[in-house]
């Protein structure tokens, strides 16, 4: 996915996910987590980070950067998390100098990856900036197996300067898990219709244990019990 294909989805991300998704109830759980594993951790790189809303809150606890491939939504993350650093990187070969306690990858943002190859170099990755015996925390997309034809999503929001409805689809083919988005978008006057389609992963519980594996991890968990509403389950490995 090249950085700047979605400027609708950077432009509007919050407007939409803001009202029915608990970024600080969610970062809660991130910290018991960490926390249970007994790990004394300290800086945290957040993989995927978006306009930062978990990071508003992990900055709290850890000293924080956070790395995304869209610009327009590290420019959204600047203006509102003083006390992370962000940067624009794409999270299959990103390199920083620094490595960290903790790697997260929140909201099925590894699902970018597209595909298994891919998520096996995005892990490995990973694993390259953590210290020793860091944490990796991923919340899986969609498993495959999951999938289910005809399922539909509607978005909505209004206030004085925009009425905006999104309306999601997936399709699956044969290597990847296809979600098209309409967009009807009403401002000054005139009602806009944008079309995305987002290029995922199609992959199962089996690949992603495969993939950690592959990219060095030992001790790997995978938690999809009382974590929060909407989440995919999160995978926890060990460098």
């Amino acid at each position: 996915m090249a950085g700047d294909d979605f400027r609708i989805f950077a432009e509007y991300y919050d407007q939409i996910y803001l009202k029915w998704k608990d970024y600080k109830g969610e970062s809660e759980v991130i910290k018991k987590v960490i926390n249970e594993l007994g790990k004394s951790s300290r800086t945290l790189l957040d993989v995927g980070c978006g306009t930062g809303e978990h990071l508003r809150y992990l900055s709290r606890d850890f000293k924080c950067k956070g790395i995304d491939i869209n610009k327009g939504m590290i420019d959204i993350a600047k203006t509102k998390v003083k006390d992370a650093k962000f940067e624009v990187k794409d999270m299959i070969d990103f390199k920083l100098k620094e490595k960290f306690d903790v790697v997260t990858c929140l909201f099925s943002s590894i699902g970018y990856v597209r595909h298994f190859r891919n998520l096996a170099k995005t892990l490995k990755n990973f694993n390259k900036h953590l210290n020793k015996n860091g944490l990796a925390i991923v919340e899986s997309w969609v498993f495959k197996k999951d999938f289910r034809k005809g399922n539909y999503r509607i978005d909505t929001y209004e206030d004085e300067r925009i009425k905006l409805a999104r309306m999601g689809t997936s399709r699956l083919t044969a290597s990847q898990w296809l979600v098209n988005f309409h967009y009807l978008i009403g401002t000054e006057g005139e009602i806009k219709h944008v079309k995305e389609t987002h290029r995922m992963l199609a992959a199962d519980y089996e690949d992603y244990v495969k993939a950690f594996d592959l990219a060095g991890f030992s001790d790997i968990r995978f938690l999809d019990k009382d974590l929060w509403t909407q989440c995919r389950g999160l995978f926890v490995a060990v460098k």
